[in-house]
C-alpha cells in the first residue's frame, strides 16, 4: 500500500512551510527514523519551495494507523512544539497514487503544467534508492508516475504559456520595469530554478546578468556555459546598491540578505527602484527589506492570484489529464490488489509441497526406487491441480485482491501473518 504524508502552497502559508522544510543533508536521518514506524518498508522525501511530502510504502497493511506517527517524527526532528497537523494532508491507496501522479504531473503543481517538479520527483526517487530508502511497491509507482507525466504532457496542452514560477515572476519584473535591457541583475542560486530564469530573464531581452552561488567553481563554471558575469559568493554583498532586480532561488535555511543589506544598498541607489524576488523555502530575503521607499519584494505567495488566472486557462487540459491519471491509478491499483495475493499464494504452495513431502518420508523406507518414482511423480501432478484450484478459487473470492476482508480471512486458514514480506 502506498501512503502520503503532505503539507504544501494549498494548506500552509510560506511561514509554516519554512518550518517544515527538508534540507538535502537532513532526508536520510529523517527517512531512517520513519522507517522505524512499525510496518513502513520503504520511503521517499519530496522537498521543493512549494511542498514537503513524505511518500512510505506497507506490505499487507489495510488499516493504516501511520499519519500521526509520521507527524510525532516531523516535530520532533525540527524540534517545533506548536502542533501543525491541521495544515498536513494525508491519503492512502487509490487516493495516495492520484496524488503522486497529480503531482509528477504538474497538474496539482501552482504553476499548472510546470516542468520541474518532474525533475525534482526523478532527482527524489533517486537519491531515495541509491540511500536504500525505498521498497518495490515505491519503485514501480514511482515509475508509473514518470510514465503519468509523460502521458499528459504530450496527450494535453497542459504545458503552454508559463512553465515555473520562476517565469511567472520575471513577468512581473517586465511589468515593473517596463525594458529588461538595461537593467542589472542580480540571481543568487545556480539550481535548476536559478538557471531557468537566468534563460527567462534572457529571453526578456535582458543583457547585464549577474550569478553567484555558495560554491564559487559553480558560479564560474555556470556563467562561463551561459555568458553572463560570475560574482564570489563572499562579494555579492558589495554589488547589492547597482542591481535592480534581486533574485534568490537556494536552499539556505537562513537569510541571505537582510534589513540591514538593503537600507545600505537603498543609501547608495538614493530611493532609485529595486525589485527583490524570493523563490526561496525558508526565505532568503528578509521580509523587512520591503519597507524601504523604491524597494518591493515578492515571495512564492504572492504569485498565487496570477497562477489562479493561469489556471483557469487550462482548465480543459487538466480535465483530460485527470482522464490519463485515472486509467493509470486504476492500472496501479489493480497491480497493487494481485500483489497483496503474492504472499498467500506462496504460503499455499509451500504448505502443499511440505504436506506431500512429509507423507512420502516414510513411503520411501518401505517400497522400491521405481514404485517410489511412480508415487512422487502422481503426488506431484496432484499437488500441482490442488494449487492450481485453490488459487484459482482464492482469486475468485477476493475479486484478485481486492476484497481486502476475505483475503485476511483466508491468510488466517493458512496461517499466513500478514506482515510477511513476498
Amino acid at each position: 500500500m502506498l501512503g502520503i504524508l503532505g503539507i504544501n502552497h494549498k494548506t500552509a502559508s510560506l511561514n509554516i512551510r519554512d518550518k517544515f522544510a527538508i534540507p538535502c543533508d537532513d532526508i536520510i536521518p529523517l527517512s531512517e527514523r520513519i522507517l522505524q514506524i512499525k510496518k513502513i518498508a520503504g520511503v521517499v522525501v519530496l522537498a521543493t519551495c512549494n511542498r514537503t511530502e513524505i511518500y512510505y510504502s506497507k506490505e499487507l497493511c489495510h488499516e493504516d494507523a501511520c499519519k500521526g506517527d509520521i507527524l510525532k517524527e516531523l516535530h520532533s526532528f525540527f524540534n517545533i512544539e506548536e502542533d501543525y497537523s491541521s495544515n498536513f494532508y494525508h491519503y492512502t491507496g487509490a487516493e495516495a497514487i492520484t496524488h503522486l501522479f497529480r503531482v509528477t504531473s504538474g497538474v496539482d503543481s501552482m504553476v499548472i503544467g510546470e516542468n520541474q517538479i518532474v525533475n525534482q520527483m526523478k532527482k527524489a526517487y533517486i537519491f531515495c534508492t541509491e540511500a536504500n530508502l525505498t521498497d518495490a511497491i515505491l519503485m514501480r509507482l514511482f515509475q508509473k508516475s514518470f510514465e503519468c507525466s509523460k502521458k499528459v504532457r504530450t496527450e494535453t496542452s497542459i504545458q503552454q504559456g508559463a512553465t515555473s514560477v520562476g517565469y511567472v515572476a520575471i513577468d512581473l519584473c517586465e511589468k515593473e520595469f517596463k525594458n529588461l535591457k538595461n537593467k542589472h541583475i542580480l540571481i543568487i542560486g545556480t539550481g535548476e530554478t536559478g538557471q531557468l530564469a537566468l534563460r527567462d530573464f534572457k529571453k526578456r531581452g535582458a543583457t547585464e546578468i549577474s550569478i553567484t552561488n555558495r560554491t564559487d567553481e559553480k558560479t564560474l563554471d555556470v556563467a562561463k556555459r551561459k555568458s553572463v558575469n560570475p560574482i564570489l559568493f563572499n562579494n555579492f554583498k558589495d554589488h547589492l546598491a547597482q542591481c535592480d532586480i534581486i533574485l534568490t532561488a537556494t536552499s539556505a535555511g537562513e537569510y541571505l540578505i537582510s534589513k540591514e543589506d538593503i537600507k545600505q544598498a537603498q543609501q547608495i541607489r538614493k530611493g532609485k527602484k529595486q525589485f527583490l524576488v524570493d523563490l526561496s523555502v525558508p526565505r532568503n530575503i528578509d521580509i523587512d527589506t520591503e519597507k524601504f521607499d523604491g524597494v518591493k519584494l515578492i515571495c512564492v505567495d504572492d504569485l498565487q492570484k496570477i497562477l489562479d488566472d493561469h489556471k483557469e486557462m487550462r482548465e480543459n487540459s487538466i480535465e483530460k489529464a485527470n482522464i490519463i491519471i485515472s486509467d493509470l491509478v486504476e492500472e496501479s491499483m489493480s497491480w497493487l490488489h494481485s500483489r497483496s495475493l503474492r504472499p498467500v499464494i506462496k504460503t499455499i504452495t509451500s504448505n502443499m509441497q511440505q504436506l506431500s513431502e512429509n507423507e512420502l518420508v516414510e513411503y520411501r523406507k518401505n517400497h522400491s526406487s521405481d514404485v517410489v518414482e511412480q508415487i512422487e511423480r502422481y503426488t506431484g501432478l496432484l499437488t500441482q491441480k490442488y494449487i492450481r484450484m485453490l488459487i484459482k478459487n482464492l482469486k475468485e473470492a477476493t475479486n484478485n485482491g481486492n476484497a481486502t476482508a476475505s483475503l485476511d480471512i483466508i491468510s488466517q486458514l493458512f496461517d499466513f501473518e500478514d506482515s510477511n514480506n513476498e
